[in-house]
């Protein structure tokens, strides 16, 4: 009777509650966008994988005339890096223009390069290095530098300065969040102004291929125009860049609340508790697993390709390596305990899907939506999978996420390759697998029950 209310009050306020969230039209626009940056994204991360499989892993073992025979391939797969993930916040901000466009019936196109233009708009079109000097520099050295554009001492630190370019610490993952509040602000402007008709229309005759660009102009030089008279008069004010100024208040806080392991485990129990509603949990939760956790695996590929030192120890793909695959565990239980005939029939028709992370059959097959009896290893298990996987990371007893890894990898290979072939992977995974069948067994052993 307990579980039964429970139940229903589950279903009267969270339900409501998650379906809202689900349909939202911005934040399915958001979702969709991340989406839509896969093609590519995904070219990259395999390029940074083969590299790590070139030049890391041969070089652990002493096998260097592996990296050397093939440093042909590398050099192509450093160029693939170039055009994809260095500038994935250009590409990220087009498709978030394109879909909210879509999302408000408007041409999605124009929507795209709305966005993007406003984006570098306000980025600024500068960057500045700074080189040590030392102390040996003389006033007349420091006077002649000084009167070089773009050149200027400041103490023991020479400054270079080159303008008209995109610094390219802003349109990698440095950008996600300008790009996120740009973009949105442009394209929402620009799409309310077209649904207005405030645009050239031209006569019928005129094939649409040409009205349709003519329609556009007055809304984007409306949003575009409004973009850049803020980015001035914020410029001006603060003496920042916006972008600057996002990522500092915005971008680097929320990246550092994101590596919390409470934050993680809020994640992990809101995603389940979707789930077992029958809602697609990682449709809900989109918008905070690729903004935030996506974003910071972007930033640890960039890192690993690199060679620099990892900034963050949790990301979207750490989900998958090691907390998603409780599946395969409620199976192994289900395999090794039930007498249930049902279970055991539906184990066998979805075991193939599990082992590629298709989770649907068992999900609805089984079912563990609503289904009380397992409500609570449901959660519980992939909580405590997410608890050792984040504990065995930030002790460094496995390497972090750095690769972004197709989501039908199977489970073991998942963490293997996301982690740059870090065989304690393997150990990691196979370790919270059996956890998450230990925890199913008892219920599976309650399901051989006949009243069940």
């Amino acid at each position: 009777m307990n579980s039964q209310k429970f139940m229903n009050f589950m279903q009267k306020h969270m339900l409501p509650v998650a379906v809202k969230i689900g349909e939202q039209r911005h934040l399915v626009a958001l979702r969709d966008a991340f989406i839509g940056t896969m093609p590519v994204v995904m070219t990259g991360s395999i390029a940074v994988l083969l590299n790590a499989f070139l030049v890391d892993v041969p070089d652990q073992f002493g096998l260097t005339w592996i990296t050397e025979k093939f440093n042909w391939l590398i050099g192509i797969n450093n160029l693939i890096f170039q055009g994809s993930l260095a500038i994935i916040s250009l590409l990220f901000v087009f498709s978030l223009g394109s879909n909210i466009a879509k999302s408000y019936n408007t041409e999605h196109l124009s929507g795209g390069l709305v966005a993007l233009a406003a984006f570098a708009i306000s980025i600024g079109k500068s960057m500045t290095q700074s080189f040590t000097l030392g102390n040996n520099i003389s006033a007349d050295a420091a006077n002649t530098i000084n009167q070089v554009a773009g050149l200027n001492i400041d103490g023991n630190n020479l400054l270079v300065t080159i303008s008209g370019l995109l610094p390219g610490n802003q349109i990698n993952s440095g950008g996600y969040f300008t790009a996120i509040i740009v973009g949105f602000f442009a394209v929402v402007v620009f799409c309310k102004i077209m649904n207005k008709n405030w645009t050239i229309k031209l006569p019928d005759t005129v094939p649409p291929a040409i009205s349709t660009p003519f329609l556009a102009i007055i809304p984007a030089f409306i949003s575009l125009y409004c973009v850049g008279v803020l980015t001035y008069i914020f410029n001006k004010v603060t003496g920042e860049l916006l972008i600057d100024w996002v990522y500092k208040v915005l971008q680097a806080p929320l990246l550092g609340i994101s590596q919390s392991y409470w934050t993680v485990l809020l994640v992990v129990v809101l995603t389940q508790l979707f789930w077992f509603f029958g809602i697609h949990g990682g449709n809900v939760m989109a918008p905070i697993m690729e903004g935030v956790f996506g974003v910071a695996l972007i930033a640890n590929m960039e890192a690993f390709q690199t060679n620099q030192p990892l900034p963050y120890i949790w990301t979207n793909v750490s989900f998958g390596s090691f907390v998603w695959c409780a599946n395969l565990g409620l199976l192994i239980a289900i395999f090794w305990k039930s007498k249930n005939s049902h279970y055991r029939e539906v184990a066998k028709l979805g075991i193939v899907p599990v082992m590629f992370n298709i989770g649907e059959p068992v999900s609805y097959g089984l079912p563990t939506v609503l289904n009380p009896l397992l409500f609570i290893p449901f959660i519980l298990a992939p909580a405590v999978m997410a608890t050792v996987s984040y504990f065995a990371t930030s002790l460094g007893l496995v390497a972090p996420v750095t690769q972004n890894v197709t989501w039908v990898m199977p489970p073991v290979l998942y963490g293997f390759f996301s982690t740059g072939f870090d065989w304690r992977a393997i150990i990691l995974s196979l370790v919270d697998i059996f956890l998450a069948a230990m925890i199913y067994l008892p219920f599976i052993q309650l399901a051989n029950r006949e009243d069940f």
